[in-house]
């Protein structure tokens, strides 16, 4: 079942797992899950009136799909921009949920930082502002990002890896852009990718990594 009524994060994270393994979603169910997203909307939690993480998710502790723990107001943010990247593939054509999706993100087209350096606060964050931002209707929006992934490479480490950007966050959120800087990134990261399929375990975070790299690399050959 892909909705989890008592997890903002758990329904986040069936949903992107249909995606990554391209696992059928039914009209149902992407309605069923975006209307549950969209009643979080401005609850306690919530990150400039978007979508609230439950009081589960504060408890168990939260973190990225690809694993990495996220901690304190990144955590909110973040899953407000996966909530919302998901309200809009599944349900944008339904008037109600894209009324609710509207007033969630009226405020990003205008965020300064972002407006002028493609980037907002942090890496992760940036990251998740970055996969919901290319997927909408937004203004400007490969040019915005452009300018930030240029960012992301002045910020690289030497090795395959970045300051700031948690790594496999940044791969998976790098697949998504259909820009040849994004494309410049992914070749920077892959003999870090490469080694990590030498040397992986086992587990639900490494199955979703194991699949990312393997398509990352496909497409690189």
């Amino acid at each position: 079942m892909m909705l989890d009524s008592t997890s903002l994060m758990n329904t986040l994270d069936n949903i992107n797992e249909r995606f990554l393994f391209g696992e059928t979603i039914t009209q149902a169910e992407g309605l069923e899950a975006a209307r549950w997203i969209i009643s979080r909307q401005g609850e306690k939690g919530s990150y400039r009136g978007m979508f609230a993480p439950t009081p589960s998710d504060f408890e168990q502790g939260m973190h990225l799909f690809t694993g990495e723990r996220l901690v304190s107001a990144s955590a909110q943010h973040i899953l407000g921009q996966e909530a919302a990247r998901a309200v809009w593939l599944l349900g944008n054509q339904d008037p109600n949920l894209r009324e609710a999706y509207d007033r969630a993100v009226s405020w990003m087209q205008e965020a300064p930082d972002f407006q002028h350096f493609g980037t907002y606060c942090c890496g992760r964050c940036t990251l998740a502002f970055w996969r919901h931002f290319s997927v909408a209707n937004f203004e400007n929006k490969e040019a915005l990002i452009t300018k930030g992934l240029q960012i992301m490479k002045n910020l690289r480490l030497g090795d395959g890896e970045w300051r700031t950007f948690p790594f496999f966050y940044a791969v998976y959120t790098l697949h998504h852009l259909d820009l040849e800087p994004a494309f410049t990134e992914l070749k920077y990261a892959r003999p870090v990718m490469e080694k990590y399929l030498k040397n992986s375990r086992r587990g639900v975070y490494t199955k979703r990594r194991l699949a990312m790299i393997t398509k990352v690399l496909e497409n690189q050959n």
